[in-house]
């Protein structure tokens, strides 16, 4: 008799490398569709149908749209951080430079967009806070460790000397990154750099050197 069962079921269950290919391609679809749409103007359907799977495929890897929605948030969150590591940690920079680094890296990206889009995590927060609790704590939790990130950049520099030894650098961070996120909304608005440039310039201003 011939043996069917590697053939029946490599024919029936597709691999866990497929099946880990579409969960990362309906993320990557639908984070795009988030990014335009935000959440309530996604549904499912857009989220399907700019993945160009079927509706079941969805349902195979989120038991719903709020999952998914936190799972995309916890990719974006990844990416970002890491993202945000490469210029707050490099230690060939002054902290200073770092600092500076990251918020001009950060407006360049807004400004390949025409300054559309902003920024997803923020967007959702702003979008969903109220509504939703597992997304509020979600994005709430991406901008903490974003604030942790420069604060201890700051940390650096007060011990360097480039900022006051009477400031306070986790809320020194806290102040900034609150400043960015409005720098990022302000700018969608004006379609100009406008609330970058005095974003830049104060940021600066609290530097020594």
């Amino acid at each position: 008799m011939r043996d069917l069962t590697s053939k029946t079921i490599g024919h029936i269950f597709p691999s866990m490398g497929r099946i880990g290919h579409c969960r990362q391609h309906i993320l990557d679809a639908g984070i795009a569709v988030l990014s335009t749409k935000g959440y309530n103007g996604t549904g499912i359907k857009e989220i399907v149908d700019a993945a160009g799977v079927p509706k079941g495929s969805f349902y195979n890897h989120f038991v719903s749209k709020e999952a998914f929605v936190v799972e995309a948030i916890d990719k974006k969150a990844a990416e970002n951080i890491e993202w945000a590591g490469s210029f707050l940690n490099d230690k060939g920079c002054s902290p200073k430079s770092r600092l500076m680094n990251f918020f001009d890296a950060g407006f360049e990206c807004q400004k390949e967009q025409s300054f559309h889009g902003g920024c997803f995590i923020g967007n959702l927060c702003l979008e969903m806070s109220d509504e939703n609790e597992s997304i509020r704590a979600a994005t709430s939790t991406v901008m903490c460790k974003v604030v942790k990130m420069i604060g201890n950049c700051l940390v650096e520099a007060q011990d360097q000397g480039q900022i006051a030894q009477d400031e306070m650098p986790y809320e020194l961070a806290e102040f900034i990154h609150c400043a960015w996120e409005g720098v990022i909304m302000r700018m969608k608005g004006l379609r100009s750099c406008h609330a970058y440039d005095v974003f830049q310039k104060q940021v600066a201003s609290y530097f020594l050197e």
